[in-house]
Parts: C-alpha cells; structure tokens; sequence
C-alpha cells in the first residue's frame, strides 16, 4: 500500500500539516497530475489508511479535510515491522539505485547525503525532537521557484548494544 513514492508524498505531507483538503495537497505535490494524485487518495481512503475529518460544500463541490488514521496505521506497522522497514529501504535503495545509474550523477553538485547519528534520549525528548523535525519540514516543505525536488528520509532505530 504504501510502496508507492505518489501515496508516500500524501502521506508525508499529512504527516507533517496534521489535516489538508485534497485541493491543499495537490498544490503542495506539484509534479504530480492532479488525476493520479486523487487516485492515490482515492486508494488510501478505500483501505483506510487515511479518514475523512470533514466534508463541507465549496461553490457548489464537495471539499473534505483528510487526515492519517493514526490507529491502521500504528496497526499496520506494528503487525510487520520488518516488511514496513524492507518496503521503506528498498524504495529508498530503488532510488539511489536509479539516480547512480545517470550518466550526469553528480553527488556532490546534488547534495546527496547520507548520514547516522547516535543520540542518547528519553522518550519525552525524543517525542520533542521529533516535533521539531516536522516543523522544520514544514518550514520547507512548499516548494521554491527554481527549486529541485529532494527526497529526505529518516530512520529511529534502537541500537542493540553489544555485551
């Protein structure tokens, strides 16, 4: 379900604004046609994976206010957190994959970057760090004049410490 980059978009933005129309998302995900876009949507609605918060009449369409349902979606990655972990690496693999096979790769000029950092937290504060991810993807999430499209992901793991 969520192996797609279209639904992963939809579901990012959700995740970072908390609720949007269909309309708000369209414009936030530019590059995708408007017809695909409701598809996805259309598609996360049918397997519940998001809910509609509210509909109301706008000149004469109907607009709803779309969120993430929380509880399938802790479902599902909590039924299979392995198979939920395999999709997201291998999307992300099929990516790298497809952006080194360019004969104008350029990780450098593109910023590409990898990094891992260890932070020793309490729930609490990571639940904050978490808070203040969103907002600076918020912060950056509409997309700039001239601007290029980056993908940006981010893993919590626990750590097993050896001995």
């Amino acid at each position: 379900m969520l192996s797609n980059p279209v639904r992963i978009q939809v579901m990012q933005y959700l995740q970072t604004h908390g609720e949007a129309t269909t309309k708000q998302i369209s414009e936030a995900i530019s590059d995708v046609p408007a017809p695909t876009l409701y598809r996805h949507i259309n598609t996360l609605l049918k397997e519940e994976v998001l809910l509609i918060k509210e509909e109301r009449k706008v000149r004469g369409s109907l607009e709803r206010l779309l969120a993430i349902n929380v509880k399938k979606m802790s479902d599902v990655v909590n039924s299979n957190i392995s198979e939920t972990a395999y999709q997201f690496l291998m999307d992300l693999y099929m990516k790298f994959q497809k952006y080194s096979c360019k004969d104008n790769a350029d990780p450098q000029k593109d910023r590409l970057s990898l990094r891992t950092c260890i932070l020793t937290l309490t729930d609490d504060s990571f639940d904050n760090f978490m808070q203040d991810i969103a907002a600076v993807i918020g912060k950056y999430q509409k997309a700039e004049e001239n601007g290029k499209l980056r993908s940006v992901s981010f893993i919590s793991a626990p750590i097993e410490e050896e001995g």
